[in-house]
C-alpha cells in the first residue's frame, strides 16, 4: 500500500500559490517478469568472489574469537558499506529470481565509529545486524514463494561516534499484478481500472507502468548477485519533451482547475510511458558496468488555492535503482 507523507514539488511555484497543501503517494510493490541473458563467470567476477568470501571468513573468524587481534583493525566507513552489501547480497541475494511481485522493506543501524572508521569487531557486529534485518523483512512477507533478490546498504549519516546505516531489501515473489496492457487504468490514487469495471482497486496506472517496465528487464539466469547498488530519483520536470503526443514530459503529469477530474489513462498512454519510463532508466545510468535492476513509480499530488478557485498539479514521480551483476558459483543461503 501507499505510505501518505509531505512532498515539496520545488518548481510547482510557477503554477500554484505557495500555501500549497502536499501529498505524496509512494507505492513499493512492483512486478516484473525476468529474461534471460548469458551467464558465464568471468575471471573479473572469480576474483571478486574470493575477495567477498575472505571478508565474510574473517568477520566469522571475528565473531567467533572476539580476541583477535584482528578485530581491532580499523576500515574505511565507505569500504565497510561496501563489503557488507556486498557480502549480503552474495551470501543472501539472487539476482535471477523469477518474480511477480517486489516488495522492499527498510530499517536503520547504528555503527560505532573511531576515529572516523570503523574497527572490523564492529564491522561483523553490523553485518549480523544487516542479516538480522534482512531475515526480519523476509519473515514479514506473507508470499508462496518469496527471495532477496537485492539488499542495499547506504550511509545515511554519521559522526565522530556513530554512523547510521540504512538497510533496504528488495524481494521477488510470486503475485497477482497480471500480465499485459489490455485495460486503461486511473492515472493514480489506487483507483484502480477505469473501464467501468471497478476492478483494480489497490492499484493504478503508475503500478502498471512501472511493471511493464519491469517485465523488460534483462537479468541473468543462473548464480548471481549484485553490488554498488544505486539510484536516480526522476521528478516530471526534470524530463520534458516535445515528442509526448500526451503531454509535456517524460512523466505523466496533469493540472486542473475548479473541478477535478481523474485522468484515464489508454493502453496507448501506458504503453508510451512505459517506453518513456525506459528510456529515463537509460538516461540516468550512471555508468556502463551497471545495470537497471529496478523502476518504481508513483503518484504526487500538490493541491492549494489558485484565486479564484483551487487547483491541482497531478505528476508520477520515479526512481531508478541501478547495480553491477556478477556470475557466481554458488547458490544462496537461506535467510
Amino acid at each position: 500500500m501507499k505510505s501518505k507523507n509531505l512532498f515539496t514539488y520545488f518548481g510547482l511555484a510557477t503554477l500554484i500559490t505557495a500555501s500549497l497543501i502536499l501529498i505524496s503517494c509512494q507505492k513499493e510493490h512492483t512486478g516484473i517478469d525476468k529474461q534471460e541473458t548469458q551467464t558465464e563467470q568471468s575471471l573479473k567476477d572469480k576474483q571478486l568472489e574470493k575477495r567477498i568470501v575472505a571478508f565474510r571468513d574473517k568477520i566469522d573468524l571475528i565473531r567467533e574469537n572476539p580476541t583477535l587481534k584482528s578485530s581491532t583493525e580499523p576500515m574505511d566507513v565507505d569500504s565497510a558499506v561496501w563489503y557488507i552489501e556486498a557480502t549480503s547480497n552474495f551470501t543472501f541475494g539472487d539476482a535471477s529470481f523469477e518474480t511477480e511481485e517486489f516488495i522492499v522493506d527498510s530499517a536503520f543501524i547504528e555503527v560505532p565509529v573511531t576515529n572516523g572508521q570503523i574497527l572490523l569487531a564492529d564491522v561483523q557486529v553490523a553485518y549480523d545486524q544487516v542479516v538480522n534485518s534482512l531475515a526480519e523483512h523476509n519473515a514479514n512477507i506473507t508470499a508462496n514463494q518469496k527471495q532477496l533478490v537485492v539488499a542495499d546498504i547506504s550511509l545515511k549519516e554519521s559522526d565522530d561516534n556513530f554512523a547510521t546505516f540504512e538497510v533496504t531489501s528488495g524481494f521477488g515473489t510470486d503475485g497477482t499484478t497480471g500480465f499485459g496492457n489490455n485495460y486503461p487504468w486511473y492515472w493514480g490514487w489506487e483507483l484502480g481500472r477505469c473501464d467501468g469495471s471497478g476492478l483494480g482497486v489497490g492499484k493504478d496506472a503508475a503500478d502498471k507502468i512501472a511493471y511493464l517496465a519491469n517485465m523488460e528487464i534483462s537479468v541473468p539466469v543462473g548464480h548471481s548477485y549484485y553490488t554498488g547498488v544505486s539510484h536516480a530519483w526522476i521528478t516530471y520536470w526534470d524530463v520534458p519533451t516535445n515528442s509526448n503526443p500526451y503531454g509535456e514530459y517524460l512523466l505523466f503529469h496533469d493540472f486542473q482547475e475548479t473541478t477535478l477530474n481523474h485522468a484515464c489513462l489508454s493502453t496507448d498512454e501506458i504503453s508510451y510511458y512505459k517506453n518513456a519510463l525506459i528510456s529515463i532508466g537509460n538516461m540516468y545510468k550512471p555508468s556502463n558496468e551497471k545495470s537497471i535492476i529496478r523502476y518504481f513509480l508513483w503518484d504526487d499530488t500538490a493541491f492549494g488555492l489558485c484565486v479564484p478557485s483551487d487547483c491541482w498539479d497531478m505528476a508520477h514521480f520515479a526512481k531508478v535503482k541501478y547495480a553491477t551483476w556478477h556470475v557466481s558459483t554458488k547458490p544462496p543461503f537461506e535467510l
